[in-house]
């Protein structure tokens, strides 16, 4: 049986995602700028649960892309 995160100094892991998106209809016009996104981070722990717009939903994807891709360059590297 693997230790809860709670009890232990492990990151938790991400099991899931969950999303939702918003349309702001508070704001005149319709574009990706009345947009906002419900993220939801599913873990064996606490889940993390984070809102945010389109261009700042496009940034975490590049950041984590270019993670993937660092990761994969270290592996082959000691491999």
């Amino acid at each position: 049986m693997e230790p809860s995160c709670a009890s232990s100094n492990f990151l938790p892991k991400i099991s899931d995602v969950e999303w939702k998106l918003e349309v702001m209809t508070n704001t005149p016009g319709v574009g990706s700028d009345n947009l906002l996104y419900t993220v939801v981070l599913k873990t064996d722990g606490k889940d993390v649960r984070f809102t945010c717009g389109t261009q700042q939903l496009q940034d975490l994807v590049y950041k984590l892309k270019d993670l993937v891709r660092h990761c994969d360059k270290v592996k082959n590297e000691l491999g």
